[in-house]
């Protein structure tokens, strides 16, 4: 009880000051359906066209363009090859993400490091014009990857491929490896909402092997995800079970959801569940949480169940067309039932469309750890981060 209270003050500090109306998503622009603009209809992966027009026309900075091109030329020039159309069957594109950060900046233990976090080749084939069925691939370089999979680093790997079949309207279909239909699929991998390193991984890791079955409706949405493990995951801790999540718009720019997670490997056992809820404020601005519970089984040491505590407010003020303040509020406690460390951080920063194809990210976070009413100095740490898309 002493954690939820400690959580529900922070997310209601959060929501009511002025200062903090976000912009985390893009429900902010009216687009509350992640299908608008992605191949997957929980979102993340490849842009579509229309994602891509939109990226170019109406998130990136004006300035950048001749004051006498308008904005549907401006969405057509966002093309792979710009303004020339490719075969209506086939849609390459190219991802890349780097982050530069500084740990305990100017101080005894100062840590200075260049990460590539993203590189990524996307080809996607269609078999009918209308796109009702498509087969979506991205290769990645493992620059660095963590040691739970049998991948070596300085390699080529298959992130993820599958099929998509759109049935109906209302139904459509994923099979293949992919991401887990669980939460909210945010940017930063290493957010307390996408579990790192951790073997139940729901970050840019976190693909399995699975199905998917997304029913989609104007005012509601859910997905049912059973999933059999990733295929370069080491064989004891390959994660078999099934995830659950969906939302429900209780008007428009406001939605509610769910997510629960189930899955089972050699070593370990999880369960998963969360509150999730997105709201926009005003065009371009909004605010999303997730606020969830953890119970983790060591099966290898033959343990109780240890059920922990997770929360996660982002919020992205819209500044000016391009230009946006970022901040986010996070909280984490392992076991919430006897003594562990408990996690708060906070983040401010900006995120930047200054240029066609490009998004810029900077910001500093706080961190405080306590045990037991005993705290540690507090951890600070600075970062850039430049993503690349074509």
């Amino acid at each position: 009880m002493r954690q939820l209270v400690k959580i529900s003050f922070l997310i209601g500090a959060f929501l009511v000051s002025k200062q903090a109306v976000a912009y985390p998503d893009f429900i902010g622009y009216g687009y509350s359906s992640c299908i608008t603009c992605h191949y997957s209809g929980l979102g993340g992966g490849a842009l579509n066209d229309y994602g891509r027009a939109l990226y170019a026309s109406e998130f990136t900075a004006r300035h950048v363009y001749p004051s006498t091109m308008d904005e549907e030329t401006i969405a057509n020039t966002s093309g792979f090859l710009v303004d020339k159309q490719l075969p209506w069957y086939f849609r390459p594109g190219i991802k890349y993400r780097g982050l530069y950060f500084q740990k305990d900046p100017n101080g005894s233990t100062e840590v200075n490091k260049w990460i590539n976090m993203q590189s990524d080749i996307n080809l996607n084939f269609f078999f009918d014009k209308k796109q009702k069925f498509a087969l979506i691939t991205t290769t990645s370089y493992a620059d660095k990857y963590p040691p739970y999979t049998s991948i070596k680093e300085w390699d080529w790997f298959e992130k993820e491929f599958y099929l998509r079949y759109k049935q109906s309207t209302n139904l459509w279909w994923y099979a293949g490896q992919m991401d887990k239909a669980y939460g909210i699929r945010n940017a930063d991998h290493s957010a307390v909402n996408r579990f790192p390193y951790q073997d139940v991984h729901v970050d840019q890791f976190g693909q399995s092997l699975g199905v998917i079955a997304h029913f989609t409706y104007p005012l509601w949405d859910i997905a049912i995800n059973p999933f059999f493990g990733n295929i370069y995951d080491k064989a004891d801790l390959k994660q078999q079970g099934v995830a659950i999540t969906g939302e429900y718009q209780v008007y428009e720019k406001f939605k509610v959801g769910g997510s629960f997670l189930a899955s089972e490997s050699q070593a370990s056992k999880w369960k998963l569940a969360a509150f999730t809820t997105r709201m926009g404020l005003s065009k371009g601005s909004s605010v999303m949480g997730e606020f969830g519970l953890k119970e983790y089984t060591n099966k290898s040491a033959n343990t109780e169940a240890r059920l922990g505590s997770y929360a996660w407010v982002q919020s992205l003020v819209a500044i000016a067309r391009g230009y946006n303040l970022l901040t986010t509020i996070e909280h984490s406690k392992d076991d919430i039932d006897h003594s562990s460390a408990e996690i708060l951080k906070y983040g401010v920063g900006a995120l930047m469309f200054p240029l066609p194809r490009t998004e810029f990210r900077v910001g500093l976070t706080n961190g405080k750890t306590t045990t037991d009413g005993q705290g540690t100095p507090d951890s600070w740490t600075f970062q850039t981060q430049v993503h690349v898309s074509y």
